[in-house]
């Protein structure tokens, strides 16, 4: 199926009222699956689009977001740009045109067709052994079609069912500095990760993770091999590979990387070592990472006022994850006051909060001053403040005082707090006297109004 976003999508409702008569076919029922006979579709979602005869327009496999970027291709296909049906009557007439017959081997290569796809590829070669008869794309760089069709022959040997790896081999060697090298190689370690002997993988591997050597997917595919063959002899190769990913990525491990790691230590006999790189302590370590990287989101989505159902679900998901960090608990009150949500803010970071850190000041101090820059929750926050310097007096605590009793309009005290801030200070302090100056003209203005 398609995604649903794509479904949903305005522009395609339009489109499709006025140009499609559309039919789901469901391979579990008898008409879905006589359909996926008569057109071979052998990968979901795939998208045909036939005539009124039933015979095949063009087709497109496989779906990813954004929704407007597929539709494009919809519309081209409307259009005849390089359908099926248009590639194969140009075809039909022009056999030796290299951007028609390239094109079409690109389509049956598309839907999985690999004996039509391999035909016209080797046409390809054929028409154009040299590759001076023009250029395609590929992420967004230019390649001869004749280079294109050597990787696509290569591709196709790797997946047929005799798995030949050599002539991508071969496309490696004529080619060393094409810009499909990268993904020659990464086709081919879908081979050699899990056939060929030991040996050929292993000089596979080297090859590889030379030529890109701090790429952790690259390096992690050669660990996985030696994994798989539990491979005694070259244990030590592994954990070396394992140690360089994670060095690589040490801002932000990958468990799947780890568990490699951990598993070369296993089946070297070093249980303890494999309980260090991936025990307990790894995955709280993960289990809190993500807990911030999902309030991260929360905030983000909030601040936009956008996707705001999403951040309220990853807050919660957070605070779940992690309901001992003050540093979530505030972001969350944060967030829902952003949505206008003053309950849900108190539940998680109001009175029944704090009541657990009754011994602590600095916390306190930092509960008083949350609220008391919002000028909500401010009772709370007074009571949180003044026992927060009773505990461990200090002057940056007195300037919250001060501002508590700003917000609560009680100038005099907010006065006296601030000076005794200024006076445990011992030097002068920019922001304490600007609440000064803030606390003086508030009075003024109160006694103005009251005449």
């Amino acid at each position: 199926m398609l995604g649903q976003q794509f479904f949903e999508n305005k522009k395609y409702q339009e489109f499709l009222n006025s140009n499609f008569i559309l039919v789901l076919a469901d391979r579990d029922e008898q008409r879905g699956d006589e359909i996926f006979k008569r057109f071979s579709v052998v990968g979901t979602p795939t998208v045909m689009v036939v005539d009124n005869d039933g015979s095949e327009v063009d087709w497109h496999v496989g779906y990813s977001p954004p929704p407007d970027k597929f539709l494009e291709k919809i519309e081209k296909t409307v259009k005849s740009i390089d359908t099926f049906k248009s590639l194969s009557e140009k075809y039909a007439k022009e056999p030796k045109n290299i951007e028609v017959v390239f094109k079409l081997a690109q389509k049956y290569f598309g839907k999985y067709d690999q004996e039509k796809a391999l035909k016209l590829f080797n046409e390809v070669l054929a028409i154009d052994p040299e590759g001076k008869m023009g250029t395609t794309d590929y992420e967004e760089e230019k390649v001869t079609y004749t280079e294109y069709a050597e990787y696509s022959l290569g591709v196709l040997s790797v997946f047929d069912r005799k798995m030949n790896p050599e002539p991508l081999q071969a496309f490696i060697k004529k080619y060393p500095e094409s810009k499909m090298l990268k993904s020659a190689y990464f086709r081919l370690s879908s081979y050699y990760r899990y056939r060929g002997s030991k040996e050929k993988a292993a000089e596979f591997f080297e090859e590889f993770t030379s030529r890109y050597p701090e790429d952790p997917v690259v390096l992690n595919f050669y660990v996985s091999r030696i994994i798989r063959d539990k491979d005694k002899d070259n244990l030590d190769k592994g954990i070396e590979l394992a140690e360089e990913i994670n060095d690589i990525m040490k801002y932000n491990t990958d468990p799947y990387y780890m568990k490699n790691l951990a598993e070369l230590f296993a089946l070297k006999g070093d249980k303890d070592k494999a309980e260090e790189v991936y025990g307990k302590s790894f995955m709280e370590r993960k289990v809190s990472g993500l807990a911030y990287d999902l309030r991260d989101y929360a905030n983000f989505w909030a601040k936009e006022k956008k996707n705001t159902e999403s951040a309220e679900e990853m807050m919660e998901l957070a605070i779940k994850l992690n309901p001992d960090s003050t540093s979530i608990l505030q972001s969350a009150a944060r967030m829902y006051l952003r949505l206008k949500k003053l309950e849900k803010a108190l539940a998680v970071y109001g009175p029944e909060f704090i009541k657990n850190y009754m011994d602590d000041s600095n916390a306190l101090n930092n509960y008083a001053w949350f609220w008391a820059t919002r000028g909500e929750n401010l009772e709370s926050a007074l009571e949180t403040s003044k026992k927060s310097i009773e505990l461990a007096p200090a002057h940056h605590k007195w300037d919250t005082l001060s501002l508590v009793y700003f917000k609560l309009k009680r100038y005099d005290e907010a006065l006296t707090a601030e000076a005794k801030a200024i006076e445990l200070a011992g030097e002068p302090v920019p922001q304490y006297e600007n609440r000064i100056k803030q606390i003086k003209k508030a009075t003024a203005k109160e006694k103005e109004e009251k005449k």
